[in-house]
């Protein structure tokens, strides 16, 4: 890493970096925010990481920060107590730097699925996902089978507000059918690492943690999701079968996988009955993560 002066680095046990506030106090998210992003365009003129691709990507909170903080005393408090004066801000990071710190990445899955119904009273089985094809000329998991419509949840946007963009954006789909339609699901935690995703071409071994927020939409039989902005190259209406067939050879990328397995286990595909691994299955996909999550 071509640490800059904004960063101190101690190789003494146990080794630590620490990003310096050059603004004092004064507006720490800035000044944080501003060394993150000094480091990712030096990293992107040396070309020093595959993973960034020589590219930019989107910012994404990494935390947040009181706005303005004062030194003097505060109403039950002794000299010197710091008090927090302003909404908090946030400190962000490009999205593709994450795993190179170990930071926790947020993002939001919808999956967008079909009933076969014998009446319109008939509340149906599910008869289809829609899944879509990864484009051959995606950095990441190129060819993969993903979630209907996945993004990561950028600085400022909130996971459902993600949901609606990328519904467009990936699927074709209209703003006011996917706010109509749309539930939220949960919410998952895991963690994966570079070495789980197939065809990556960038560095190997580091760990990728992080959250999604789920959704699920029933689609009628009559709307078709089209590939729309070339990150998607194809959409396919699998069935349940299909898509287990297809997550146990590996076809999936990996934080998609999760939300897809999620959503088998709600409809009651995967059961404690059918798979003797339920528990640890579960468990995998609920983690309890010690790491901070920013707050929105």
């Amino acid at each position: 890493m071509p640490w800059t002066g904004s960063f101190a680095i101690s190789h003494e046990h146990p080794r630590t970096v620490t990003v310096l506030d050059a603004s004092q106090g004064s507006d720490s998210a800035a000044a944080f925010t501003a060394a993150f992003q000094e480091l990712v365009n030096l990293c992107i003129a040396q070309d020093t990481f595959r993973l960034i691709a020589r590219r930019h990507s989107e910012p994404f909170t990494v935390l947040s920060y009181p706005s303005n903080r004062d030194t003097s005393s505060s109403a039950g408090g002794g000299a010197g107590t710091r008090a927090a004066t302003g909404k908090n801000k946030t400190v962000t990071m490009e999205r593709f730097m994450a795993p190179l710190f170990g930071i926790l990445l947020q993002g939001a899955h919808m999956i967008a699925y079909v009933r076969s119904r014998a009446t319109e009273d008939d509340c149906g089985v599910i008869s289809g996902l829609w899944i879509p094809r990864r484009a051959a000329h995606l950095f990441s998991s190129p060819n993969m089978l993903d979630a209907t419509v996945a993004g990561g949840i950028a600085s400022g946007t909130t996971p459902l507000e993600t949901i609606i963009k990328e519904a467009g954006e990936e699927a074709t789909l209209p703003p006011e059918l996917v706010r109509t339609r749309v539930r939220s699901t949960g919410l998952l935690s895991y963690v994966s690492s570079t070495d789980a995703i197939h065809g990556w071409p960038g560095e190997s071994g580091l760990l990728c943690p992080g959250i999604v927020y789920t959704y699920e939409m029933e689609l009628p039989g009559d709307v078709v999701p089209k590939p729309h902005d070339g990150e998607v190259g194809s959409y396919a209406l699998m069935s349940v079968g299909d898509v287990q067939a297809a997550l146990l050879a590996n076809e999936f990328k990996p934080d998609a996988a999760v939300v897809v397995v999620d959503f088998l286990i709600r409809h009651g595909v995967i059961t404690a009955e059918n798979d003797r691994h339920f528990v640890q299955i579960n468990e995998h996909i609920h983690r309890r993560l010690p790491f901070r999550v920013a707050a929105s």
